[in-house]
């Protein structure tokens, strides 16, 4: 009805063949796994709770959106700027905390120089808040304070503060050299 005794030794083959291919598969899944696995536990570290540490980071940043609203009275002291910027920042420290984050800010600025905005990291851990206060130059270059305010996921409850300086490339693009001291509970 099989075709006799012949074609139970090949299929008795082909049975063995396939079991081979399986344990070349499977040793071959162990090995990768292994190597996954040291791969991971090298990988740096990102922010954890009861860390205390120093953030330095250069950021490029692209402005999504800018509106200006001059005064009535045309004083261009009393002009207003708004925007958005959004980019990314890399640690320079040791590539762990926030780097490759995510980086948003949205500012306000005002004629005579002085500037304040909300600044965002976000990663695959949570988000980062900040709070700034700055003072730009005739060129549009920015320096001042930043105050971490907070955070969710793994940065919940950070604090800290430190320095920005931001710097334009041109009139829509821009690097940003932050560095603070921080501490998560």
């Amino acid at each position: 009805m099989f075709g006799g005794a012949d074609n139970l030794k090949e299929i008795e083959a082909e049975g063995k063949g396939v079991m081979k291919i399986e344990r070349m598969a499977y040793g071959v899944l162990v090995g990768v796994s292994g190597i996954l696995l040291a791969t991971w536990w090298a990988m740096p570290l990102d922010a954890a709770a009861g860390e205390r540490g120093k953030f330095k980071g250069k950021s490029m940043l692209y402005s999504t959106q800018y509106q200006e609203i001059k005064s009535p009275d045309g004083d261009a002291a009393k002009t207003v700027q708004i925007g958005e910027l959004d980019g990314i920042v890399f640690n320079e420290i040791d590539g762990g905390f926030l780097d490759k984050a995510r980086y948003q800010v949205v500012w306000k600025g005002y004629g005579n120089g002085s500037s304040d905005c909300q600044k965002i990291f976000t990663t695959e851990k949570g988000k980062v808040f900040g709070y700034c206060v700055g003072q730009s130059d005739d060129k549009g270059n920015d320096q001042g304070t930043i105050m971490l305010t907070g955070g969710t996921g793994a940065y919940q409850g950070i604090k800290g503060k430190g320095t920005f300086k931001l710097k334009m490339v041109s009139d829509r693009l821009m690097w940003d050299m932050i560095e603070w001291d921080y501490e998560i509970p």
